[in-house]
């Protein structure tokens, strides 16, 4: 993780140095990001931002150099926060300090005294870097702006709307990312819980949340009570992989940070890494009878199946891509993402019916 920041840091910096040499080339992030949309990449910052704070306070004290060079990274990751003019990630964070605070308590304060002087600096790196005429972030307009929650609020309405035309099993999945949909630009109702009401319903989303909720909690309480008897430098670890579940959580609430494949990957990563420090407590139980193996075996049969007969679709990638530009009469893939993220619908009457209601 720390080297792919290392890695954006340096392309941040050579976009930057071509920009102070060739005038037709735009600052940074109107000057080329890797990202399709700039919030992608914020997604990406709050997942890893907590982190950096955990890289920093696990390095030897004497490795000075190492240090300072983590503790840049934090500042300019703050400071690309500040440029790219995003909401989302700074509330995350502030959720994720409260969190932490309240979680580890004193264990907490190397973290957030580190994060405190990172967003000094990063301030400070804003104003060298980006301000022109002494200006402000911008950032602090939006967060005045009105209409932008009313856009949120309106996707979120209509979440509602789905779920209660469809409570049991949901609308079902993809609604949001269908081209002809009144709202198919957002690619998703920027909430992870009503999108996965809307579209998988109330049992399915009590279940899922339920789940969350709990095991979240229970490993939290469990990395809370380790904190006691550990070492500073483990402590940091431990809260920084808190401060990051904790902050993408958050940002999950008010954008679609659980559908882009970046966040996907750090789900995995993030919450494969917790799920791995946590230890089950519970009763030793008897072996599996052979019933239970003989259920697991056919279980791995269908599912090898199931994905070896998907492979197919390889094969056919670019008449599917050719079907989507023609069904849905546009240039561009939505949402931004994704190749294939469409409902597969094909009628011009149904497609013509959902234009008109846009």
């Amino acid at each position: 993780m720390a080297l792919g920041v290392v890695l954006y840091a340096v392309f941040f910096g050579v976009g930057y140095g071509m920009h102070l040499i060739f005038e037709e080339i735009k600052l940074w992030p109107d000057g080329g990001t890797n990202y399709v949309n700039i919030r992608n990449f914020n997604h990406y910052q709050t997942w890893t931002l907590p982190l950096l704070g955990g890289i920093l306070l696990s390095i030897p004290k004497g490795w000075n150099v190492a240090r300072g060079g983590v503790l840049g990274l934090i500042a300019l990751w703050w400071a690309l926060i500040f440029a790219s003019n995003v909401r989302g990630t700074i509330v995350a964070m502030g959720v994720a300090s409260v969190g932490v605070g309240l979680l580890f308590r004193r264990h907490a304060k190397p973290w957030l005294l580190l994060q405190a002087a990172g967003l000094l600096a990063g301030i400070g790196l804003y104003y060298l870097l980006f301000s022109t005429g002494g200006s402000g972030p911008p950032v602090v307009e939006k967060f005045s702006e009105g209409g932008t929650y009313s856009k949120r609020l309106q996707l979120w309405r209509t979440s509602l709307e789905m779920a209660w035309a469809h409570p049991w099993l949901g609308a079902g999945p993809m609604h949001f990312a269908w081209p002809p949909y009144r709202f198919a630009t957002a690619g998703s109702p920027h909430n992870a819980f009503l999108q996965w009401l809307a579209e998988w319903g109330v049992f399915s989303t009590g279940i899922m949340s339920g789940l969350a909720v709990w095991g979240g909690w229970r490993w939290m309480d469990q990395e809370r009570r380790a904190a006691e008897a550990a070492s500073a430098a483990s402590n940091g670890v431990r809260v920084a992989l808190v401060g990051s579940v904790l902050a993408a959580a958050a940002h999950a609430m008010v954008s679609g940070l659980l559908v882009t494949p970046i966040s996907q990957v750090f789900l995995a990563l993030v919450g494969g890494w917790a799920w791995g420090r946590y230890r089950f407590e519970r009763e030793p139980t008897t072996a599996p009878s052979t019933t239970a193996h003989a259920l697991l075996c056919v279980l791995l049969v269908a599912a090898m199946g199931v994905v070896g007969s998907s492979l197919k679709d390889l094969s056919t990638v670019e008449e599917r891509r050719d079907a989507l530009l023609e069904a849905v009469d546009r240039n561009r893939f939505s949402p931004r993402y994704w190749g294939q993220g469409f409902l597969h619908v094909r009628d011009p009457e149904v497609i013509e019916r959902a234009r008109r209601n846009r």
